[in-house]
């Protein structure tokens, strides 16, 4: 098995890696820079600036397809990209998310023109408004009512574990109380925020803290807030067929390898800077040395069923049961990688990147990650869903 990149893609991974170490300004850590705490507006402004440069380099829409102004760039170079992004630190790497896939499929053209050059230039961003209280790995049991009132629809509802920050935001909505749960569901793109920056009538947003006292996520409520119906994705009370289509994009998790490799290489860079001050290091310690041996060979196992995701893509395949694979064992290998740096730094695992002044790996952040990393079972699709896709869907197992 051949696992060799194009002597242009490898080109690729060295410049994007470059550049983020050159451009990007945000210091060590950047996705949990971004999630530190919500009001961070400077933080925002510092990572659109990156985007904007990304956007000039021909970077940020690589992956979209050549009549919608991208490069059509084929899923090996965009595993090569992706990893080396999020090798070298990069706040984000690629536009567009779920929503641009689902312009591009299923919009009529008049949206298509008035949001994707948007998206395209990293001058507008979507909130994401699809989990409920009551519908988290069960989606399609949303209950966010949407009633058509002449040209809008009124929704009232909520939604929750968001960041509703952005002005725009694309949502499902129940169109249908009496059709079966993965019908009657509608997709809708929704201006949050009004021309001042002030969210619309009938939107009101509160704050969540988490565990460690930081505003992680949002609730959002929504009270008869009136909606242009126009800005429906796709065909009404058939939301849920246009957002699925949209998660079967490219969705390999590369980054979280690529994330994990890089901090397992600076932990060791850490150590052997205290060894050579005559300082105690984890590294003293063979079992460590042996968890640590163990930990970068069940990374790089990670990462090669990430790159068959991504073959199976580029065969024209729909890689289900891999896709939860990686997804399961992103979230346990996640766990298991920063717990244990954490651990081995003893008291000083329980230092925060807020706790300046402290020479530490990863400034805090490795502690922090270790601190949060309990949520990954949860969020995105619990372990018992992934376990049950990978069981009936891979393996052909009853219910």
């Amino acid at each position: 098995m051949d696992f060799q990149f194009s002597a242009k893609d490898q080109k690729l991974r060295k410049d994007a890696i470059e550049f983020t170490k050159k451009e990007w300004e945000g210091g060590y850590d950047s996705q949990i820079l971004i999630n530190w705490d919500h009001q961070v507006e400077e933080a925002d402004k510092a990572i659109n600036k990156f985007e904007k440069k990304l956007v000039k380099k021909g970077w940020w829409t690589m992956h979209w397809p050549k009549e919608f102004g991208g490069q059509d760039a084929n899923i090996e170079t965009q595993l090569v990209y992706k990893e080396a992004m999020a090798y070298a630190g990069a706040p984000s790497a690629a536009g567009g998310g779920l929503v641009a896939p689902a312009l591009m499929l299923s919009a009529p053209k008049w949206m298509q023109d008035e949001f994707l050059p948007q998206i395209a230039n990293a001058d507008l961003e979507f909130s994401q408004g699809f989990s409920e209280p009551d519908a988290g790995s069960d989606l399609a049991s949303l209950k966010t009512r949407a009633v058509r009132d002449g040209d809008d629809y009124v929704i009232s509802g909520q939604k929750i574990w968001g960041t509703y920050r952005n002005n725009w935001i694309h949502i499902l909505v129940r169109t249908d109380p009496e059709a079966p749960k993965h019908r009657g569901i509608t997709y809708i793109l929704a201006p949050l925020k009004n021309e001042d920056g002030e969210y619309n009538p009938g939107v009101q947003v509160n704050k969540i803290p988490d565990a460690l006292g930081r505003h992680r996520w949002d609730e959002l409520f929504m009270e008869n807030w009136r909606v242009p119906a126009r800005y429906v994705l796709g065909e009404e009370n058939r939301g849920w067929y246009t957002a699925m289509t949209t998660l079967s994009f490219e969705r390999s998790n590369i980054q979280a390898s690529a994330q994990m490799t890089r901090a397992l290489e600076e932990y060791i860079e850490f150590c052997q800077e205290l060894k050579s001050t005559g300082k105690y290091n984890p590294l003293d310690n063979d079992q460590f040395r042996h968890e640590i041996a163990n930990l970068r060979v069940e990374i790089e196992a990670l990462r090669m069923i990430c790159y068959r995701v991504g073959w199976m893509q580029s065969k024209g395949e729909i890689p289900q049961m891999e896709s939860s694979m990686t997804k399961l064992w992103v979230d346990q290998q996640f766990q298991k990688t920063y717990k244990t740096l954490s651990r081995a730094l003893g008291q000083y695992g329980n230092i925060l990147p807020t706790q300046v002044g402290m020479k530490i790996p990863g400034e805090g952040f490795l502690n922090n990650r270790a601190f949060t990393s309990g949520t990954l079972s949860v969020a995105g699709g619990t372990t018992e869903v992934q376990r049950n896709i990978i069981a009936q869907r891979g393996l052909g197992l009853p219910r």
